[in-house]
Order: C-alpha cells, then structure tokens, then sequence
C-alpha cells in the first residue's frame, strides 16, 4: 500500500506543527498548507502557500495528490480589530470552508478532518455530549461562525461524496498562547495576577498535546462522524492558577481576586470525550500538564 499523503492546513500554527511532526514519526508524507512560507519544519514536508481568502482554483492547485487534509486554519477573536475582525469570522472561517471543501471536490481529495469548537454546546448544563443542544453564551461571533463552519462542512462534504470527521475541541492548553500558559509565565516572572469575576469562569481544559493525538487517531483510523476531543472535566481557572502558584512557589498575595463591575463569565461545561476515548483517546492528567507548563515558564524565566 503506497503511503498516504495528508495536508494541514494552519500548518505554523501551534496544533498544526506539532501535528505535522506526528504525522511525519508514523511515516505519512505531510503537505504543510500555511501563510506564512518561511515557517520551517524538521523533515520532508512540503509546504504550499495557502490562505482561507484563496480562490477555490488556487487552493485545489495546492491539494494536488492529497489523500486527507486535515483543516485546523481559522480566523480567532482580536486577531483583526473591529468590524472587519467580525466580519472575517464569517468570511474567513465559513465561506472560506467554503471554498476550501469545493476545491477538495476538483482535486478529488476524498477524506476531510475538521477542527470545530467544543465551546459551541449550552452552558446551561453539567456535562456536554456530542449530541447535546448548541447555545454559547459568550463570544457569540466566533462560536457561531465555527458552528456554521462544521454544519456547512458536514452537508458539503456528503453532497460531494468525501468522507469526513468533525473534533469539537475544548479549551486548549499548553500550547504556550492560553491564557493559563500566559498566566503561568506572568508567575513566574514575579508580576502579581488578578483574577476577575469572582474566580466564576471555568471550562474543559485540554492539553494541547492530546489535540494533536486525537487528530492523529482521526487521521490513521479514519474515523467518521463527530467527536468531543476534551479531558472530561470542566476546572475553575481560579483553581488552575491556585495550582500553578502553588508548584512554582509563588509568594501568597502573588493572586488577587479583583471586583469587576460586570456579569460573571462562568465560561463552559465539562465536555464528554468518552466516544473519542472508546477509540483509544487518552487525556492526560490535569495536574501533569499544569506540571509542564510551569516548567516551561520557569525556564523561560531563566533565558531572560
């Protein structure tokens, strides 16, 4: 059997190198589609200029001869300011999908892995399942451009005949752009750090190296359908950073709770992953990558 040949497209972006090096280690060869050409990765890998703004012809230029393509890109909160960061959400992340999944159909690229948002089911509840209802109460834009996003995928890719998965991520971690990877870093570098909303808000907080596991077993057992990639578990970030404080050494008014003159964003609900993990799937421990990311910070601290 000839190898298989996998795109990715956000391929510079945090989840997408590391999984490009995952996909490398079980001998795929890798097509790295990103903005950014002068992004290098370790290995063979062949890296094509891609946007989500490309034309339908210009993208099935660059998904010549791909077996799967894997779609991690997206356009995120405060990346573009204003009204046209609003309006890129729709125009980047739907229409874009749009695009992207026609210009599979003229390359005859038969298999898509998608990347949606766990934060997408109501909030309203204890624990979220696959099959449970969608109603965000916060970043509403994002959320329903990503929401639009996977429901536009799922009838695109069943009109054109291409197989597909859909893995609703939950709040990622350890990649070293979170918000808990930045407050470890701010511990770490002694600055105090204040916590709002009554220490209120909470989600299922994923290691960003599971993600990349998960997308890897998507990708090797072909899996079908939609999936929660989460730990199972939804965490007060007050108690993340408690911890933190904690493993690093952290003076005690190094935390401060802060009064915010605002409804509290209680943020989101647990989200079940036992469908993933019946494939095989396994979260980490919370505390074992709380472990790593103050290790990171506290040498980071050291190189400065």
């Amino acid at each position: 059997m000839s190898t298989q040949k996998i795109a990715v497209t956000g391929a510079s972006g945090a989840i997408g190198s590391r999984l490009i090096g995952l996909l490398q280690n079980r001998g795929f060869d890798v097509v790295a589609l990103q903005r950014d050409p002068s992004f290098q990765h370790s290995g063979q890998v062949s890296v094509r200029p891609f946007q989500l703004t490309d034309t339908t012809e210009d993208m099935a230029r660059q998904l010549a001869d791909v077996d799967q393509l894997v779609h991690l890109a997206a356009i995120i909160p405060g990346k573009i300011p204003g009204a046209e960061g609003d309006a890129s959400l729709w125009t980047t992340n739907v229409l874009g999908t749009q695009r992207l999944i026609d210009a599979m159909a003229l390359a005859d690229v038969k298999r898509l892995v998608l990347t949606g948002t766990a934060n997408v089911y109501r909030t309203d509840q204890k624990e979220a399942f696959e099959d449970s209802a969608f109603g965000p109460q916060s970043r509403i834009l994002y959320l329903a451009s990503k929401a639009a996003q996977e429901w536009l995928a799922a009838s695109m890719c069943h009109d054109n005949d291409i197989d597909y998965a859909i893995l609703r991520i939950s709040s990622v971690i350890g990649d070293g752009r979170s918000i808990v990877d930045k407050l470890a870093r701010d511990l770490a570098q002694g600055q105090t750090v204040k916590i709002q909303d009554g220490a209120a808000f909470g989600a299922d907080f994923i290691d960003c190296e599971d993600v990349c596991d998960g997308l890897l077993l998507a990708v090797e057992t072909r899996l079908t359908g939609v999936y929660n990639l989460s730990s199972g578990k939804r965490t007060e970030l007050i108690d993340i950073i408690m911890q933190l404080g904690e493993m690093m050494g952290c003076a005690p008014d190094a935390i401060q709770m802060v009064h915010a003159n605002r409804p509290p964003d209680t943020g989101f609900p647990a989200i079940n992953s036992d469908r993933l993990q019946s494939f095989g799937f396994t979260p980490k421990k919370l505390a074992d990558v709380l472990h790593r990311i103050a290790d990171e910070a506290c040498s980071e601290k050291d190189l400065t």
